[in-house]
C-alpha cells in the first residue's frame, strides 16, 4: 500500500481520537494542569478551608478541613492596575475580626509585572501592605536602595516606611508579610526573612477619631484603593492633613499576581512566618483561633477562614494557565 494512502487510511481511523485528545489537552492548558513542559497537581478552589464549630469569629472547635497539603493552586488573582482590584465584602464580622486589635498580621503571595506597583493590601487610613520601586511614592531605608521596598502603614504610625526586599523585583513570586505588636513594635518580612522593624515613638505621625486602626466604616481592598470606588472617598483628609488623597492617578494600584491572602488579629512570631513561607505558595494558615481572613483567589473571593468576608472582583480576573512557570517551591 503506498506510504500516502496508509497515512490518510490512519487518519481516517484515528481522526476522532487526535481530536479528543487534543481538546483535552487545550482544556488542561486553560485549567493550568500545564506548567512549561512539567505537568503538577493544581489544587481546585476551596480544596481546603477552615471549619468552626461555632460560627463566623468563634476560635472553640476550629481546624482545616479538606485537603490542605499546599498543592499550587489552579487559579490566582490578576490586576492590571487603573481600576482592577478585590473588594472584599465590609460585613460585621470583617469589621469586629479585622479591627479588635492593634495586633495584626498579614500575609500575601505576589507576581509583579510592572508599574503601578503599590497597594497589595490595604484598609485606608487603617493598614495597608504595600510595594514600592526606585523610591516611589515613598523612601525606602536605605534611602539609596534601588530595589522594590516592602511598605508597612498603620493608623497610629502612617509614615510609609518601607525595607528593601532582597532579591526583590518584576516576574518573580515573593512572599510578603508584615505585622505590629500592640502598635508599638512594627516588622517587614520577605520571603521568611525580617527585612525590618521598627518602635513607634510620640515623634511620628498618628491618626485618631475615625482613623484609628479600630474604624470599621473603610472596605478592605486587594490590588488597590477601596477609596476609589466611592464618591465620598472613605479617606478623612483631616486625619493626615497635606496627603493629597487617592482618585485616578494617585489610587495606589497594583499591577500584577496576588494569591493566598492571610490577615490575623495578632502579631505572628519570624518563626511562623518563616514557617508560613515555606508551605509554599498554597500553604495553609497557622494559629488559627488568630486567623480573621484567608482569601487563597484560587478561582474566586470566597473568605475560607470560615468567617465568611467574601470578596467581589472589580475589572480583573482569575489566571490559570501557565502563571506558576516562574515559581518554584521553597
Amino acid at each position: 500500500m503506498p506510504k500516502a494512502q496508509a497515512a490518510m487510511d490512519f487518519l481516517n481511523t484515528y481522526m476522532w481520537a487526535i481530536i479528543i485528545i487534543a481538546i483535552v489537552i487545550g482544556a488542561f492548558a486553560y485549567l493550568g494542569i500545564f506548567s512549561g513542559a512539567i505537568i503538577q497537581p493544581r489544587a481546585a478552589p476551596g480544596i481546603c478551608s477552615v471549619y468552626r464549630s461555632g460560627g463566623p469569629l468563634s476560635v472553640g472547635g476550629i481546624n482545616l478541613i479538606g485537603v490542605c497539603d499546599g498543592e499550587v493552586p489552579r487559579f490566582v488573582f490578576v490586576s492590571k492596575g487603573l481600576g482592577d482590584f478585590e473588594l472584599v465584602n465590609s460585613s460585621t464580622s470583617l469589621s469586629s475580626g479585622l479591627n479588635i486589635s492593634n495586633n495584626i498580621t498579614i500575609t500575601a503571595w505576589v507576581y509583579l509585572y510592572g508599574a503601578p506597583y503599590h497597594d497589595v493590601v490595604d484598609k485606608e487610613a487603617q493598614y495597608g501592605m504595600k510595594l514600592n520601586y526606585n523610591n516611589y511614592p515613598h523612601a525606602c531605608s536605605p534611602s539609596n536602595s534601588n530595589t522594590l521596598c516592602l511598605e508597612w502603614d498603620t493608623a497610629n504610625s502612617w509614615i510609609g516606611q518601607s525595607y528593601p526586599i532582597p532579591n526583590g523585583g518584576f516576574n518573580r513570586w515573593i512572599f510578603l508579610a508584615v505585622s505590629s505588636n500592640k502598635g508599638l513594635y512594627k516588622y517587614w518580612y520577605a520571603n521568611g526573612q525580617q527585612i525590618g522593624n521598627e518602635i513607634v515613638t510620640t515623634s511620628q505621625p498618628t491618626a485618631t477619631g475615625a482613623c484609628s486602626i479600630y474604624a470599621t466604616a473603610v472596605p478592605l481592598a486587594i490590588g488597590g484603593d477601596a477609596g476609589i470606588i466611592s464618591n465620598t472617598p472613605w479617606y478623612n483628609q483631616n486625619c493626615f492633613p497635606g496627603y493629597g488623597g487617592f482618585g485616578g492617578a494617585k489610587a495606589e494600584w497594583f499591577n500584577g499576581s496576588v494569591t493566598n491572602v492571610q490577615i490575623y488579629n495578632t502579631s505572628l512570631s519570624s518563626n511562623q512566618i518563616s514557617l508560613l513561607y515555606k508551605g509554599g505558595i498554597a500553604g495553609a494558615p497557622t494559629q488559627l483561633q488568630n486567623l480573621v481572613g484567608w482569601w487563597p483567589l484560587n478561582g474566586n473571593g470566597n473568605d475560607y477562614s470560615g468567617d465568611n468576608n467574601g470578596g467581589y472582583t472589580y475589572n480583573s480576573y482569575y489566571s490559570g494557565g501557565s502563571w506558576s512557570v516562574n515559581y518554584s517551591s521553597p
